[in-house]
């Protein structure tokens, strides 16, 4: 077995960036890739993002670790890891249960388009429960995270 071997950078090719800043890069990244190629080839295994590949436009490799949920595309900062781990997670759990059901797994009564966790995972469509609540947005039934997408 082959292993790849992760390329140093010296210390002078680092630097800091912000949420938006990485992106923005994403968006330009794909934006330059031919067709098919999209933002997802920048994601992995561990849902990190390959910042290496965003060099150029951020002017160096950041020093920070950024993550992205390959199924909503939406990118978060370290301390925020496991939320594209859950999106991409429940967000399958959810399309496949609509697929089979033709029902949407809300809690019933709940305030906001909530994700009934207990019935995925009674239902087998859930291996893992996330620790916090997930939505359903009226966006192709993608999840959220944030409650205040709902606000008007």
């Amino acid at each position: 077995m082959i292993f790849k071997r992760a390329k140093k950078y010296p210390e002078s090719d680092h630097v800091t960036v912000t949420l938006p800043q990485v992106r923005q890069a994403v968006r330009q990244f794909e934006e330059e890739m031919p067709h098919p190629i999209n933002r997802t080839v920048l994601i992995q295994e561990d849902k990190s993002i390959d910042l290496t590949r965003l060099k150029r436009y951020l002017g160096g490799v950041p020093r920070q670790k950024f993550y992205m949920s390959r199924e909503t595309y939406e990118i978060f900062e370290e301390a925020d890891k496991l939320v594209p781990y859950y999106l991409d997670l429940v967000q399958s759990a959810v399309d496949n249960y609509i697929s089979d059901t033709g029902k949407l797994p809300l809690i019933e009564d709940a305030w906001l388009p909530e994700v009934h966790y207990r019935l995925l995972s009674a239902e087998s469509y859930l291996k893992e429960t996330p620790p916090f609540p997930l939505y359903i947005t009226d966006e192709e039934m993608m999840l959220t995270h944030r409650p205040e997408h709902f606000k008007s």
